[in-house]
This record gives C-alpha cells, sequence and structure tokens, in this order.
C-alpha cells in the first residue's frame, strides 16, 4: 500500500512539474509572473480553443436564425482604437530596435538583463502581446455580421497562430532581434490594415476611394519577406539562436507568406484576369 502511494505522489508530482514547474524553470524569469504567461500555456491555449469553437460552432449556430447584426458604429469605434494602438507601438518598436541599429547584434539575447529600459520592453510588449487576442474580434464580427466567406483559411489561421507564437515569444525570450524586427513590421501594416477598415465603416459613399485594399496583402507580404530574409542571415551567422525557436519561427514565415501570396492571386490577379 505504501509502495503503491509513492508512485502514485512521485507520478503525481512528475505531472505538476510538467504542467507547471517545467514553463517557470525553462522560460524567461523576467516575464514568468505576468498574466497569460504564469503557470504555462493553459490559460492562452484555453481562450484560443473557446475562439475556434465559438468562429466554427457556436456563433454560426447563434446566429442561424438571426438577421445579422449591423455594426457600423462599433465597428468605426473599434478600428479607430486599433489604429491608434498599434501606431502607439510602432513608436514604442522604432525605440526597441533603436531606430535599425539593435537589428545588426544578431546574436540570440541573455535573459538577465533586469534594467529599467528593458522592464519598459517588457511591458510594453506584453501590451502589444495582448492586441493580438483583442484581433480576435474581427473574427467575432464576421460571425455577428454573417460574414463567413471572409473567415478562410488563412484568417482562420493566422488569428489562431500568432497568439499562440507570441505566447511562446514572451515565455522564452521577448527581446530577439527578429521578434521585434516583426513587431515594428507587423504594427505599421496594421494601421493600414485598420485604417482601411475604419474608414470601410463609414459607408458605401467611401468604398469608390478605397482601391488601395490590395496594397494592405502586398504589405504583409514585404513584412515577411523582410522576417525570411533576417531570418536566413541569423541562420549563416551562428548567434546562438537554439535551433527550435529558429525553426519555428522561420518556418512560419514561409508558411504565412505561400498563404499570403496564394489569397492575394486568388483576390486580385485572378479577378483581373476574368474582368480584362
Amino acid at each position: 500500500m505504501t509502495s503503491t502511494n509513492t508512485s502514485t505522489q512521485i507520478s503525481n508530482n512528475g505531472l505538476n512539474y510538467y504542467l507547471f514547474d517545467y514553463w517557470r524553470e525553462m522560460g524567461d524569469h523576467r516575464t514568468a509572473d505576468y498574466p497569460l504567461i504564469r503557470d504555462g500555456p493553459w490559460l492562452m491555449l484555453t481562450i484560443m480553443t473557446s475562439y475556434y469553437i465559438f468562429v466554427k460552432k457556436i456563433g454560426p449556430n447563434f446566429m442561424k436564425n438571426r438577421q445579422p447584426f449591423e455594426l457600423r458604429s462599433l465597428l468605426l469605434v473599434y478600428n479607430s482604437l486599433m489604429v491608434v494602438a498599434n501606431a502607439y507601438f510602432f513608436m514604442q518598436s522604432l525605440q526597441w530596435i533603436k531606430y535599425g541599429s539593435a537589428l545588426l547584434d544578431f546574436r540570440f539575447p541573455a535573459k538577465d538583463d533586469y534594467s529599467l529600459p528593458i522592464q519598459h520592453q517588457i511591458w510594453s510588449f506584453y501590451l502589444y502581446y495582448i492586441t493580438k487576442y483583442v484581433d480576435l474580434l474581427d473574427t467575432v464580427f464576421f460571425v455577428l455580421r454573417k460574414k463567413y466567406s471572409q473567415i478562410t483559411t488563412l484568417h482562420l489561421y493566422h488569428h489562431t497562430v500568432v497568439p499562440i507564437l507570441g505566447w511562446m515569444t514572451i515565455w522564452y525570450r521577448f527581446n530577439v532581434p527578429s521578434i521585434t524586427l516583426f513587431a515594428f513590421l507587423n504594427s505599421f501594416v496594421h494601421v493600414v490594415m485598420y485604417s482601411y477598415y475604419a474608414l470601410s465603416a463609414l459607408g458605401p459613399s467611401l468604398h469608390p476611394y478605397l482601391w488601395w485594399k490590395r496594397y494592405i496583402t502586398q504589405l504583409q507580404l514585404l513584412q515577411f519577406c523582410a522576417f525570411g530574409i533576417y531570418g536566413t542571415l541569423v541562420k549563416f551567422l551562428h548567434v546562438g539562436y537554439p535551433s527550435f525557436a529558429f525553426w519555428m519561427a522561420y518556418s512560419q514565415s514561409i508558411l504565412f507568406f505561400y498563404m499570403f501570396i496564394k489569397f492575394y492571386f486568388q483576390s486580385y490577379c485572378r479577378k483581373s484576369a476574368k474582368q480584362s
């Protein structure tokens, strides 16, 4: 009986370690106590699973016998706030990369820097990460407006994977140069994108002036190209990046580029060919 209890206790201790203690031990201690980061990825995974279930099941079932919601005013406010938020993080990321000079230091950063500038960067980057959960409202609004055609595989994959990768970044090492480069590029793209959505929410009278939507996708493609080129430099310079961290980020930039360029050709090039 004692032997059975002992082995059960050992098993429980091992399970508890990999569920909770492992994540604190192996991660960046500077971010270990932040909400959503502490105690492992389980809260983040719960949020993302709930998001997926809502988008695929609960939301469509709720809207099945209902008229689409008219959310123009809400969308105008939401998109305008996202423009402001991403403009703020764009300016912050300029400081993170020291206006470009920090990107020339390709080394994988240590996690023992507790200086005030780093503490400020942690908090700013964490808030930037939180906006990736706010981005999930894009899909929620599509569901409530019954714009199901907008919820493409690309859209759903992008909105699901980014918070997961963001969590892993903050948990393991938030100030990797390639990640700060991504935040810089991505926040700029989102300023342009949410500006487009905000103007679109003003009504049909402005739609003739919103001919530049395709260029948003081009900006997205450029950011993945830049990220991929930077990642290639990192790989060939052998500057201490853990293999799993490098390939996780690098493979996603390639996959996103493929998915976005496929979307671009389907949405714009084929339409232009049909019209001509």
